[in-house]
């Protein structure tokens, strides 16, 4: 097909100023490229929109660009979502032989409304320049930040190539085409600084409205806006009425859900996204609990974080004016949204828990501090032959007491204590989430009476988040260790080596550590 025929025909495909662009980018990909920091070539990259992927392809491959392969979009799309609120656009990602080895990458998107089309053809957002480092030689990020050119997003998409790939994109503030660095695998640490990076003021500002955003979150929990849109869409005027808002108001907290992914619009509908349906509680991804939790009782004592830091004295206490499980322990609302947000919390890591213990020879598994008995009902669930001990204080088993008891009959055991007095043992003892709550001293304790209550050889499983050794490694135990120092009395998250000191000091050898999701990890060890 003659340049003339195939500009005829994009009519009907491709628009013409579409194919002017990418008659240009294979114009630069065709010429000798050496890349930064003498890096390979890999390709050039821009964004279509076709009335017809097929047909553009098709176009295309008469213009001498015949398709090498094909496969879905994640990091523009995704980057699509967030700039225009998209929702789950498909996004072609076609790589075109450009000869010589050569490829042009087009991201191509049918039935793109008008004004993304125009915006993004106007500012060629996704145009961009790639170039292939080696896995572990990522100097060229640090260099190309130095000569001025501004991080502007990245990702990983698991479908390219047998490890799949990272990219990380620049920008030129002078403008010009960006430029992207590829790698093979998933480079998770260096992307989540290359994110991180750019416009500092602009970064720092969407750090100091984080409360804003965990209380925007909180309403859309405690409001009930959450569990009325899961599962169906709904118009303003039919939300504001189910959760008693006025409409004005609940217009403006939407348009700041739309903005953090949580809702999204169908025409004058309004609909939860999957990060959003996490704080329904009927999801079975629900992090409702947590959401009231984190942006209710402990909101409130993180405000306190300057004092706490200087005086020793927790967020908790200083706000409000008792230790939290003294507090919970007079107070049963907030108790009972305390072990809603453990249990939300916990959902895929209790999963990953019952798959990853050996429950060979195990006869009885004795949860201390085992809350309302969620851990200890799955590995019940899961292995049948095993019978089961929930330990926690009095008022907590209670709670339980008629539930737990008709749904495990005699395979269970609930017992009010003391962590602190004496325990019961069994063949595999479980402490989940307990030693962060506690200092040193009170951990010692803890195991030492854990030890009396069990005979050598049994065997205790300890959850916890782990600290990583080398500080500068990204972990969410970081901002746990915080939380606990803010709300709790002497608690904080520890590093392996720290648990493997402690465990020894009071009478038990590690064996093991797995690790889990979210950061968390199961340490076993064994009884001496």
């Amino acid at each position: 097909m003659s340049t003339g025929a195939a500009v005829a025909a994009g009519t009907t495909e491709i628009d013409e100023t579409d194919l002017r662009r990418v008659r240009r980018m294979t114009g630069i990909v065709r010429d000798d490229l050496i890349g930064p920091e003498g890096l390979r070539f890999d390709h050039a990259g821009l964004m279509l929109f076709p009335r017809s992927v097929d047909g553009a392809l098709s176009l295309l491959e008469g213009e001498g660009l015949p398709v090498v392969r094909k496969l879905r979009s994640v990091v523009v799309r995704d980057r699509l979502v967030r700039r225009y609120g998209l929702v789950d656009p498909d996004i072609v990602i076609a790589h075109l032989d450009a000869g010589e080895g050569r490829t042009v990458e087009l991201f191509l998107l049918e039935d793109c409304p008008w004004r993304v089309a125009a915006d993004e053809r106007a500012r060629e957002r996704e145009t961009h320049l790639a170039y292939e480092a080696r896995p572990g030689d990522l100097k060229v990020l640090t260099s190309l930040r130095e000569q001025g050119l501004i991080p502007d997003g990245g990702g990983f998409n698991a479908d390219e190539g047998p490890t799949g790939r990272t990219v990380f994109y620049f920008r030129d503030p002078q403008g010009g085409d960006r430029l992207e660095i590829v790698i093979a695998g998933h480079q998770e640490d260096d992307l989540a600084r290359h994110v991180d990076n750019g416009d500092e003021r602009r970064r720092m500002l969407g750090l100091l409205t984080g409360a804003w955003t965990t209380q925007a979150l909180h309403a859309a929990a405690s409001l009930g806006i959450a569990d009325r849109l899961y599962g169906r869409v709904l118009g303003l005027d039919v939300l504001a009425e189910e959760t008693a808002c006025p409409a004005d108001r609940l217009a403006r907290l939407v348009r700041y859900l739309e903005q953090l992914g949580v809702v999204h619009r169908v025409g004058e509908l309004i609909g939860l996204t999957p990060l959003g349906a996490t704080l329904a509680s009927e999801s079975p991804q629900s992090l409702h609990g947590v959401a009231l939790l984190y942006g209710g009782l402990f909101f409130r004592s993180f405000g306190r974080l300057p004092e706490t830091i200087r005086s020793g004295v927790s967020g908790f206490e200083l706000a409000h004016g008792i230790a939290p499980f003294a507090h919970l322990d007079g107070n049963p609302a907030d108790a009972a949204v305390f072990q809603r947000a453990m249990a939300d919390q916990c959902r895929d890591v209790f999963d990953s828990v019952v798959t990853s213990l050996d429950l060979t020879g195990v006869g009885t598994v004795t949860d201390l501090g085992g809350g309302t008995g969620v851990l200890l009902g799955r590995i019940l669930d899961h292995a049948p032959q095993i019978t089961g001990v929930l330990f926690d204080t009095p008022a907590t088993v209670e709670t339980v007491r008629s539930d737990l008891g008709a749904r495990f009959g005699p395979r269970i055991s609930l017992i009010g204590g003391d962590l602190f007095t004496e325990v019961p043992g069994g063949d595999l003892v479980i402490l989940s989430r307990i030693l962060h709550d506690w200092d040193d001293a009170a951990c010692a304790g803890l195991l030492a009476c854990c030890r009396r209550a069990m005979e050598p050889g049994a065997r205790l499983a300890v959850i916890e988040r782990v600290l990583p050794d080398q500080p500068e490694q990204r972990s969410l135990a970081a901002a746990w260790d915080v939380h606990m120092m803010v709300n709790n009395v002497g608690g904080r998250e520890r590093t392996l080596p720290e648990y493997r000191d402690m465990l020894g000091a009071a009478g038990f050898t590690f064996v093991s550590r797995v690790e889990l999701p979210l950061d968390v990890h199961l340490i076993e060890a064994v009884a001496d």
